[in-house]
């Protein structure tokens, strides 16, 4: 029986404790999976008796397992990484069901805590042959595991916030017929996203970010982000990241602050769209002949990324027909919150008159839903 009394449960703990799975989780353990290249990577909510299993990034979900049957209910207990090169020589794990029954070796975890310090969570690697984690693995580690903390602070944060009932939108036809439209609905009075463009030449420059956190710090934070790198519209994507990177270490503003970035440049001649996209992989294009691509990424949020890793920039081609959307993810709220929300928004974007029409959809829908998040999208088509 759970020895915590109602009112002493951490509310993270209570509103992620068997809720459906979320992209603002699953884009971690997908991206921590495909880093240490591991069979497993969880996002787990640890309770007094079991630990139920909020995030993994395919596969059937593993939903709840007793404590003593996992590793969680000890990385909990730990202030660092909780490491296991090898479960079977561990007097701690070697006849616990995750060992004896699934066959796991290796394990490392990652404790996540609340404002108040309770560890209610864990970010953990699972593989089934022994293995060891180097410096840089476990700084690697500590940095996604930052980022899943700061996701379940962000779960209670919104509970009991009150959606702001203006919303804005921009419409702009700019260089050789490529159009660019967004809409902001932020959750109360001042939003942590932020997202704008600029026609410089034939280029034309866009940048989508998505503060952590709500209300006037975030959104002052976005504000600043917004304009460095507007402002470094003559550099190219990546050039223009590390320049703000540099900026950002002397402010004391970002400490402790990360933010998820889609920053562009779009050679509106050609088509070619040159971007780079630090820990947000929610774009996709839409191609006129039916096809569509997610952009994903591989960075870390901006604030994230240990100084000895590369920012990895893309590029991809529209062409005339060709849509390009970007959400924030409290967009993917309005649908089933997952990845799948995001080819849902495709399909309306698709059936839309244009992007207005498709916005339109997107507020009532937001309306209609409990989205405790802010709502941004931006829109590229090509004429």
């Amino acid at each position: 029986m759970n020895s915590d009394s109602p009112a002493s449960v951490p509310a993270e703990r209570a509103l992620l404790m068997d809720s459906p799975p979320e992209e603002r989780f699953d884009r971690i353990t997908r991206l921590a999976k495909e880093l240490f290249d591991v069979d497993y990577a969880l996002v787990n909510i640890v309770d007094d008796d079991v630990v139920y299993s909020k995030s993994q990034p395919d596969g059937p979900r593993l939903g709840r397992s007793p404590r003593e049957a996992v590793f969680c209910g000890e990385t909990v207990r730990q202030r660092d990484i909780l490491e296991v090169r090898d479960a079977t020589r561990d007097d701690r794990f070697r006849d616990i069901a995750a060992v004896t029954e699934y066959g796991i070796r290796f394990y490392a975890g990652f404790p996540l805590r609340t404002d108040d310090g309770d560890a209610i969570g864990t970010l953990c690697l699972l593989d089934g042959d022994p293995r060891a984690l180097d410096a840089a693995q476990r700084q690697a580690l500590e940095q996604l595991g930052r980022w899943a903390q700061a996701e379940v602070r962000q779960t209670d944060a919104g509970a009991d916030g009150a959606r702001a009932d203006e919303a804005s939108a921009r419409d702009d036809l700019l260089a050789d017929g490529v159009r660019l439209a967004s809409l902001a609905i932020p959750h109360g009075v001042v939003s942590g996203d932020r997202s704008g463009w600029q026609q410089v030449g034939g280029r034309v420059v866009v940048t989508l970010a998505d503060v952590m956190g709500k209300g006037e710090a975030a959104g002052a934070i976005a504000d600043a982000l917004l304009e460095a790198l507007q402002e470094r519209r003559d550099m190219e994507p990546v050039q223009a990241l590390l320049s703000v990177e540099d900026q950002a270490r002397l402010d004391g503003r970002y400490t402790d602050v990360f933010a998820t970035v889609f920053h562009a440049v779009v050679d509106a001649g050609s088509g070619t769209v040159d971007y780079v996209d630090a820990g947000h992989g929610l774009t996709l294009v839409l191609h006129a002949d039916g096809s569509s691509e997610r952009l994903d990424s591989r960075n870390l949020p901006l604030g994230l990324r240990p100084a000895d890793v590369d920012w990895e920039g893309g590029r991809v081609v529209v062409g005339r027909g060709d849509l390009l959307v970007c959400v924030s993810d409290g967009a993917l709220d309005a649908y089933d919150s997952t990845l799948e929300s995001l080819r849902m928004i495709g399909d309306e974007l698709r059936a839309a008159s244009d992007a207005r029409g498709f916005f339109d959809a997107l507020a009532v829908k937001v309306s209609t839903h409990q989205v405790d998040d802010d709502v941004t999208a931006v829109v590229l088509s090509v004429h």
